[in-house]
This record gives structure tokens, C-alpha cells and sequence, in this order.
């Protein structure tokens, strides 16, 4: 895959979920060849399972926007392989609970020493209060995008139009 290599205009005219895009895509690859045994699904998998200890099919199902069949898939492959145990929830017999084995948590540390190491590549030359206040703003557009979701599942009208500013001659 190709570097982004846009003029200073287009930078700043780029909608800011395609950087987002790119740089998951771009990840995902440098995971996949640095574990070559998980795929990116495991990954965000094992990642959601590591910050939501003691979680069911269905806590991930809600979490991570996918079906409750598609998280079965998931965990019964990173069940065969370790990663993950299911043990019978104690107050609620039908519900299995899921959280990482030993072997699932050195990967997780892994990962997220791999995660850290290239954030600290990336931000080398940027001073730690705008890598924290680029990351606050992130937060924020992750949590502003959950919200206007969520006010489109209740939506009659899910057109959402485009915006004033947007004049198809500047493409």
C-alpha cells in the first residue's frame, strides 16, 4: 500500500475518519505480519476482551456493532487456540462468561507494547501535552460519533444531506 501523499489543501479538506481508515488499515498490516497467526478481527477481539474482563457473547455483540452469531465464530476460534476461556456465569446459569487465559494475556501485552512502540515512533517529535490533547480529541469523536448513532436508530428520516459548504464544483 501506497503512502498518502496529499497537498497541503487536501489535508485540511480530508474528512478526518479517512486518516482514521487509513491508519486502521495500515495497522491491521503491520499486525498481521508481526502475528502471523491472529488476524485483525482476532485482534480487536482480544483487545475488547482484555478492557471488558468478565464479558458474554452478547456484551461484545453490543460493544464491538456485530451480530451475536459473529462474535460465536470468533471466540470459538480463539477458544480452540488458547486465547480465550468461557466458564459458566455463577449468577446466571445460561450465560458463559468470557476472559483471556494466561496465554491470551502475554499476547495482549504484546500487542499493546507493539501499539505503544509505534504511537511512540509516530509521536517522536510531538510534545506529550498535543499527543494528549490529540488523544482527547479523539475520544471526543469517537464518543460524538456513538451519540449521533445512536440518535439515528430511533430516526424516521436517516438522510442525514449533505452539508452547505459541500459545492460539488471543488472536486
Amino acid at each position: 500500500m501506497t503512502g498518502l501523499h496529499l497537498e497541503e489543501e487536501r489535508i485540511n479538506f480530508t474528512p478526518i475518519i479517512l486518516y482514521i481508515y487509513h491508519i486502521h488499515i495500515l495497522q491491521n498490516e503491520y499486525m498481521r505480519k508481526k502475528y502471523d497467526n491472529l488476524t485483525p478481527r482476532d485482534i480487536t477481539y482480544l483487545i475488547y476482551i482484555f478492557y471488558n474482563q468478565n464479558c458474554s457473547q452478547r456484551d461484545l455483540s453490543e460493544l464491538m456493532f456485530v451480530s451475536e452469531s459473529g462474535v460465536a465464530q470468533t471466540i470459538q476460534k480463539l477458544e480452540k487456540n488458547g486465547y480465550i476461556e468461557r466458564t459458566v456465569d455463577e449468577t446466571k446459569k445460561t450465560r458463559k462468561i468470557i476472559n483471556l487465559t494466561n496465554e491470551g494475556k502475554l499476547i495482549i501485552f504484546s500487542l499493546i507494547k507493539s501499539i505503544y512502540e509505534m504511537e511512540s515512533r509516530l509521536f517522536a517529535d510531538i510534545d506529550d501535552d498535543e499527543v494528549r490533547d490529540f488523544k482527547r480529541m479523539l475520544y471526543r469523536y469517537a464518543q460524538e460519533t456513538v451519540s449521533m448513532t445512536e440518535k439515528l436508530d430511533g430516526a424516521d428520516d436517516k438522510n442525514i444531506g449533505v452539508p452547505e459548504n459541500m459545492n460539488p464544483e471543488n472536486f
